[in-house]
């Protein structure tokens, strides 16, 4: 729910960030707008400068250069009214304008327009100074307003302008719970697709195509779950079954053929052949128990008998029954504990370990024909405790430590058989790891690694 919770707060600043925004846009435009457009109003000072630029010389008006280029910015025609209400000057003057007005015809003009035309008036020494602009360019409409509405004109902008802050909070607000509440059944459903359990999220809505799409991804897993369930359930039946019918014929072949290894009558050769047979069908045994212990240990189908043993003891114990089960040279084993190991217990299945311990040291004198030395040691940790089966042989495959931590455990396989994933289901199921390193002197360690 955090993560929904970190979405939603995002999406509501978001929304509000969005919304205040436009909000700083909007009055920008206006503004820039009014400023733009605005500024296209003739000025005071360019209708004085016209009108001064009209002279009377002798009875005759002429607009000088300076004036007539100030009048073509912006207005296109011009007119001299006099005082008796006569025009007595024109410049481009249109047909439909009259050449005479009366006082409220200057009235009505002054304030709106000329036929249609906007025009801007200015005094002018003998009379009235009338500019016009095109039809249509000017909207001319003045308007009035009292001395107290122009005084709260600043505090209604800056009440307009939290106002608007107060409704795009509120939307963003509005918007953030409503998809707070569309989200979450999302939400609750994408968590729960990982327990592989078929999901009935609401496919109404906005988000009920994605819902639906959940359905039906949840129904699917779930199916697959269950064929997979049904198909290691039938390969861990089959292998055990398999391993059951195997043991039977295997004791008899091993139990005759140790009785012709030890027949006094038959040719050395022939004996010597026996125990050859003898001594395969061992190995195959053991490659059933292994094959059958994996797949166990796999599925989690092998019981653990939970106990608390001294890692130190349980070290001295597998090196003990290596040693009385006859390992000679070239091969050596040895023991590397002190007082401070024999204080820490583990609660572990003994006999899982005993069997990871002793497949690390089978690897290591397999893989080292021509002998080593093996120490097995255990290290204390803060977090923990590592014991470790370390010898001075030719190490491991850099490939086999490359991929050790991986989850393809064909790359364990290879030519060490099961032995070593055997080693790392038990520690997963013990919660600590493996780990395969070769030691920069030569030879290598795994580490059986436990964290309390």
């Amino acid at each position: 729910m955090k993560s929904l919770r970190k979405i939603i707060t995002r999406s509501i600043l978001l929304t509000a960030a969005i919304a205040l925004l436009l909000v700083t846009i909007n009055l920008s435009f206006l503004t820039s707008f009014m400023m733009k457009y605005s500024s296209n109003h003739p000025l005071k000072y360019a209708i004085s400068d016209i009108s001064d630029g009209l002279l009377n010389s002798d009875g005759t008006y002429e607009l000088n250069s300076s004036a007539t280029i100030l009048m073509n910015k912006q207005f296109v025609w011009a007119m001299l009214i006099d005082r008796e209400g006569q025009v007595i000057w024109n410049k481009n003057l249109p047909e439909d304008v009259p050449l005479q007005y009366t006082l409220a015809d200057v009235a009505s003009f002054s304030r709106w327009y000329l036929n249609d035309y906007p025009v801007s008036v200015w005094e002018h020494p003998d009379g009235l100074l009338v500019l016009g602009e095109p039809k249509n360019s000017t909207w001319k409409y003045n308007i009035t307003s009292t001395e107290n509405t122009i005084a709260h004109i600043p505090g209604f902008i800056v009440s307009f302008f939290f106002l608007n802050v107060l409704i795009a909070l509120a939307l963003a607000l509005f918007l953030g719970l409503w998809l707070y509440r569309k989200l979450k059944p999302l939400y609750n459903g994408i968590t729960a697709l990982p327990k592989k359990e078929p999901l009935t999220l609401p496919t109404g809505g906005v988000t009920g195509e994605v819902a639906r799409i959940l359905n039906e991804t949840s129904v699917i897993l779930f199916q697959q779950e269950q064929q997979l369930a049904h198909r290691d359930q039938a390969r861990t039946e089959w292998i055990a079954g398999v391993s059951h019918d195997i043991r039977t014929p295997l004791s008899m072949v091993m139990g005759y053929a140790s009785e012709l290894e030890i027949n006094p009558r038959l040719p050395a050769a022939e004996q010597n052949q026996a125990r050859i047979i003898r001594e395969q069908s061992q190995r195959i045994k053991s490659l059933i128990d292994d094959l059958n212990l994996a797949s166990k240990l796999e599925y989690h189908a092998q019981p653990m008998e939970l106990s608390r043993v001294s890692p130190a003891a349980l070290i001295r114990g597998v090196a003990v029954n290596f040693i009385n089960d006859g390992l000679t040279a070239p091969y050596s084993l040895s023991v590397d504990v002190t007082e401070e190991t024999n204080s820490p217990i583990l609660l572990c299945d003994q006999a899982l370990l005993h069997r990871a311990l002793t497949n690390l040291i089978d690897n290591s004198i397999r893989h080292n024909p021509r002998g080593c030395n093996i120490t097995l040691s255990v290290t204390n940790l803060t977090t923990g405790l590592v014991i470790k089966v370390s010898d001075d042989g030719k190490g491991y495959p850099p490939e086999l430590i490359k991929n050790s931590g991986g989850l393809d455990e064909s790359l364990l396989l290879g030519n060490h058989g099961l032995g070593l994933i055997i080693v790392r289901r038990i520690m997963k199921i013990h919660g600590g790891k493996v780990v395969f390193e070769n030691l920069p002197d030569g030879g290598c360690t795994a580490s059986l690694v436990f964290i309390s």
